[in-house]
C-alpha cells in the first residue's frame, strides 16, 4: 500500500520535472539546418516560446500573427525576392557611405573619415550576411 501511494506522486513528479527542463530546450530548436519558409517558422516559433516563458503576452501575442502570416504567406521564392532587394538597397547604401568617405578625406574631417569607414565595413559585412542567406535558399 504505501509503495503505490509513493510511485504515484514520483510519477507526476518525475512527468512535471521532464515538462518544465524540456519546455526550455524546445524553445531553443536549432533552425540553422532549416531552408528557406521551414526556417522562418522556426524562428518565429523559437522566438514565441521564449516569449510565452517569460510571460511577455504582448510580444506572444505579435509573433503567433507573424507566424499565422508566414505560414499563409510564405514562399521561397518571395524570401529570394526580398533578399534580393535587401542587397541591392544595401549596396546603394554602401555606394553612398564611399562618396561621403571620399568628401571627409578631401575635407580633411578625420571623425567624419572614421565614422564613413566604420559604416563602411559594417554595409560590407550585411552585404555578406544576406548573400549567405540567399546561397543558403538553394
Amino acid at each position: 500500500m504505501f509503495t503505490q501511494l509513493f510511485t504515484i506522486p514520483a510519477t507526476v513528479l518525475a512527468g512535471l520535472l521532464f515538462t518544465f527542463t524540456a519546455v526550455p530546450a524546445l524553445a531553443s530548436l536549432d533552425c540553422g539546418s532549416l531552408k528557406g519558409c521551414d526556417r522562418k517558422f522556426c524562428e518565429i516559433e523559437n522566438q514565441l516560446n521564449i516569449a510565452e516563458e517569460k510571460g511577455n503576452d504582448r510580444k506572444a501575442a505579435g509573433l503567433a500573427k507573424a507566424l499565422a502570416e508566414a505560414n499563409l504567406h510564405c514562399t521561397d521564392e518571395d524570401l529570394r525576392e526580398d533578399l534580393v532587394e535587401e542587397i541591392d538597397e544595401a549596396k546603394e547604401d554602401l555606394a553612398a557611405y564611399e562618396a561621403d568617405l571620399k568628401e571627409a578625406e578631401e575635407d580633411g574631417d578625420m571623425d567624419d573619415v572614421r565614422k564613413y569607414q566604420k559604416k563602411i565595413e559594417e554595409e560590407k559585412n550585411e552585404i555578406k550576411h544576406l548573400e549567405n542567406e540567399l546561397s543558403n535558399l538553394d
